[in-house]
C-alpha cells in the first residue's frame, strides 16, 4: 500500500554551546568564539575570557620622563635629573636616554656616563687632556718600542690599558690611536717607533672617546652599538664600557666594522647569545666570541624592525618579538614569523613593549594615531586588548613590568590598585552557519562576576549601527549569573557584552531556529 511521506511540522532548530573563547581578531570574517573588539580583557582564565588584573599603584608622577631601566633597582630620568631607587643621583641632559646594564654598572647614553649600583659612583666614559706644559717623547731604552710621553697631568684622567687618540703631535707617527701600557700622573707609556727623544711646548691632545651611537645593547660582557651616519657597528673592550679604541690584537680588544646595507639602523638587541642589528628590511647578526673571529652575517631582504619601533624589541620566554614594517614578528633564531594575522590592517608605527608572566605587553600606535595596550599570550597564541594606554617606557625587573605613561605616571602593569575596571567584548557578524533568515530563539551567557560588578548585553541586527540593550545584571556578591536574551529575527547579528568590575565569560549557549525555504523572510 502506497503511503504519503510524513511532514515534519516542528520548526528546525540548532543548539550549540561555546566554552572556549579566543582573543581579538580584526579581520572581516572571524570565528564565533573570537572578538572583533574588546577592552580590558585577558586570557588569564582561559578557556574563559576575563577582565585584566588591576594595575599597580602609581609610585611617582614624573614631570618630563626620559627613560626607564631596572638594574638591582629602578632607574629613571626625569627632565635633567637621574634617579635610582627613588633617590636623585646625577644631573643629565634633557634628552631621552638609552640605559644598558653591564655587571654592576648602568651605562647611560647619549650622556656617556656610567653609574655603579654597588658603590654609587658616577663616571664619565670619555676623558681628555690638553697640553699646558712642555711634553717630552722618549724611548724607554735603546731599541724599545715603548715610548714614554711626559707632561704635567697627562695621566690623571686615564687608566692603564685605555685606548686613546693622540693628536697635535709634531711627529705625525704619534698622531694615532694607541693603548696606554703604563701610567702615572705625569707620564704615560705607549707603543711607538722612536729612536731619539724630542719635545714640544704646546698643541698635544689625548682623548678617550666613545662613538656616537643610535642604539646600544649588552652581550657577553661588552657593549655593542651602531651608527647610521657612519654605517658602522661597534663593540667596547671586554668588561670596559669606557674603551672603544683599544686595538692591541688580543681577545679583549674593542671592535668596529663597516656594513654596506641600505638604510638606517632601527634597533639592536642581544638574543640567544648573538647580537642583532636591525634595519627596516635587513638583519645583521654577529657571530663569534672575540674580535679575531667576529663575523657579520647580513640577511636581506628580511623583516627587520620598523623605524620608530625600536622599543618594541623584547624577549619573551626565549622568543624575540618586535614590530616590523607590516606586522608583528616573532624570531627564534631562524626566520621571522608573523604573529599578528589577527591584527591585520592596524599599521602599527610606534610603541614600547615589555614582558610579564609569559606575555608580550605592547603599547602601540596604529595608523590612525590611536594608542592601545595589546597583549600576546605566547602559550595560547592569542591577542587581547586592554585599554588605551600610551606607554612611553617599559622595563622588566624582579618579576614586575614597570611602565611610565604619557602623563608621567610610574606604575607596574599588574598590582593591587583599587580600580573599577570597565570592560567590553564585541563579536563579529554572526551568521550561524547559514545566510538564510534565522530566528535566534535564545542566547544564554554564563558569567562569573565579582561583588558590585555589572554586565550588560547589547545586540545589533543586520549591520545596523543601532545597538539594542537586551539584558543587564548587577552582582551583589561573587557568584555565577546566567543572562537570557531573546533576540529579534535577523539574517546576521552582533553581540556586545560590557560592564564594570571583575567578570569572566565562561560559556555561551545558542538556540537557533531557521526560516523555511518558502517564507525565508519570516
Amino acid at each position: 500500500m502506497n503511503r504519503l511521506p510524513f511532514l515534519q511540522t516542528a520548526p528546525r532548530e540548532n543548539t550549540r554551546q561555546i566554552g572556549a573563547f579566543l582573543g581579538i581578531n580584526k579581520n572581516m570574517v572571524i570565528q564565533e568564539n573570537e572578538f572583533s573588539d574588546m577592552k580590558n580583557m585577558s586570557s588569564d582564565r582561559f578557556p574563559a575570557i576575563c577582565t585584566r588584573p588591576a594595575r599597580g599603584e602609581i609610585s611617582k608622577t614624573l614631570s618630563k620622563p626620559h627613560g626607564l631601566f631596572y638594574k638591582n633597582g629602578l632607574m629613571y630620568a626625569d627632565g635633567t635629573k637621574l634617579y635610582y631607587k627613588g633617590q636623585e643621583i646625577a644631573t643629565v641632559t634633557d634628552t631621552d636616554k638609552t640605559m644598558v646594564g653591564l655587571g654592576a654598572y648602568v651605562v647611560i647614553f647619549p650622556d656617556k656616563v656610567m653609574y655603579n649600583t654597588s658603590d654609587g659612583k658616577l663616571t664619565n666614559l670619555e676623558a681628555s687632556w690638553t697640553q699646558t706644559a712642555k711634553a717630552t717623547f722618549a724611548p724607554l731604552q735603546s731599541g724599545s718600542t715603548m715610548v714614554k710621553i711626559s707632561s704635567t697631568g697627562i695621566g690623571t684622567n686615564f687608566n692603564q690599558f685605555d685606548g686613546v687618540t693622540v693628536s697635535g703631535c709634531t711627529n705625525d707617527n704619534f698622531n694615532k690611536s694607541a693603548t696606554i701600557q703604563e701610567i702615572a700622573d705625569d707620564y704615560i707609556v705607549v707603543i711607538g717607533d722612536l729612536t731619539e727623544e724630542f719635545s714640544q711646548n704646546s698643541g698635544l691632545k689625548i682623548a678617550r672617546t666613545v662613538p656616537d651611537m643610535d642604539y646600544v645593547c649588552e652581550s657577553e660582557n661588552r657593549l655593542w652599538g651602531c651608527s647610521s651616519e657612519n654605517h658602522e657597528i661597534y663593540a667596547s673592550k671586554l668588561g670596559d664600557p669606557a674603551n672603544w679604541q683599544a686595538f692591541e690584537g688580543i681577545s679583549t680588544d674593542s671592535y668596529a666594522v663597516t656594513v654596506g646595507s641600505d638604510g638606517d639602523f632601527t634597533g639592536c638587541i642581544s638574543h640567544l647569545g648573538y647580537v642583532m642589528f636591525f634595519k627596516g628590511d635587513t638583519i645583521h647578526k654577529i657571530f663569534g666570541n672575540k674580535p679575531s673571529n667576529y663575523q657579520v652575517n647580513t640577511s636581506s631582504p628580511m623583516r627587520g624592525v620598523r623605524e620608530g619601533c625600536e622599543k618594541t624589541l623584547c624577549v619573551v620566554n626565549e622568543t624575540l618579538i618586535y614590530v616590523s614594517r607590516n606586522d608583528i614578528c616573532s624570531y627564534d633564531g631562524a626566520q621571522p614569523e608573523s604573529i599578528s594575522d589577527n591584527l591585520k590592517g592596524m599599521g602599527f608605527k610606534a610603541g614600547a613593549a615589555g614582558q610579564y608572566n609569559g606575555k608580550y605587553y605592547a603599547s602601540l600606535q596604529d595608523k590612525a594615531g590611536g594608542w592601545g595596550l595589546y597583549v600576546f599570550d605566547l602559550a595560547k597564541q592569542m591577542w587581547h586588548k586592554e585599554d588605551d594606554l600610551h606607554a612611553l617606557f617599559m622595563a622588566y625587573g624582579d618579576g614586575e613590568l614597570y611602565c611610565i605613561d604619557e602623563e608621567g605616571q610610574l606604575f607596574t602593569i599588574a598590582g593591587e590598585r583599587e580600580e573599577v575596571i570597565p570592560w567590553m567584548v564585541e563579536s563579529g557578524d554572526l551568521l550561524e552557519g547559514s545566510v538564510q533568515y534565522k530566528h535566534v530563539k535564545r542566547l544564554m551567557f554564563r558569567l562569573q562576576m565579582g561583588p558590585k560588578a555589572e554586565a550588560n548585553v547589547w545586540i545589533s541586527y543586520d549591520n545596523s549601527p543601532e545597538w539594542h540593550k537586551a539584558a543587564t545584571c548587577v552582582s551583589e556578591r561573587y557568584r555565577t549569573h546566567v543572562l537570557n536574551v531573546v533576540p529579534a529575527r535577523c539574517q546576521s547579528y552582533r553581540v556586545r557584552l560590557e560592564g564594570y568590575g571583575e567578570a569572566a565569560l565562561i560559556a555561551l549557549s545558542k538556540v537557533i531556529g531557521e526560516g523555511s525555504e518558502i517564507h525565508g523572510t519570516l
